[in-house]
């Protein structure tokens, strides 16, 4: 009677463990499940890289006009390029010189460079794009500011 009564503490002991190890692996198991979930969804797809990455370059290629438009204004207002001058390209080029940026204008009779300064990040306010100089397409010098 003993033997009986200690076998049955002992499966319900057992029993007890099981139910329990049982639990443990089903949330395991959950926790994996929920895991890859979040991974899955919250990695962006590629498609939202790229149309990311497309705006991102659209408003760098923005930015870099506005250089050029605000060059062409400011050598325009000085009298130095004719008024009928247009952008011979829209996307300013690098110079040797920190800040200094070449952008190149035309007009039906000749070529010009215009070399501007920017002096801060707002490139809407014309204060922080300044005229350096303005040469022909055969190299003579139309405008130099004196540093």
């Amino acid at each position: 009677m003993v033997a009986q009564q200690l076998e049955s503490e002992t499966r319900r002991a057992l029993d007890w463990e099981w139910r329990v190890a049982l639990l443990t692996i089903l949330g395991g198991f959950a926790v994996a499940i929920a895991v890859i979930l979040f991974i899955y969804f919250r990695t962006p797809s590629p498609q939202a890289v790229e149309t990311a990455r497309r705006a991102q370059l659209t408003s760098l290629m923005k930015s870099q006009a506005l250089v050029c438009s605000q060059a062409m204004a400011a050598a325009k207002n000085f009298g130095i390029v004719p008024s009928y001058a247009s952008p011979a390209s829209l996307l300013p080029s690098e110079t040797q010189v920190r800040g200094r940026y070449l952008c190149a204008a035309a007009t039906n009779i000749g070529h010009y460079n215009i070399a501007v300064d920017l002096y801060c990040r707002e490139l809407k306010n014309p204060r922080c794009v300044q005229l350096f100089s303005v040469t022909q397409q055969d190299g003579t010098i139309l405008y130099k500011r004196q540093s």
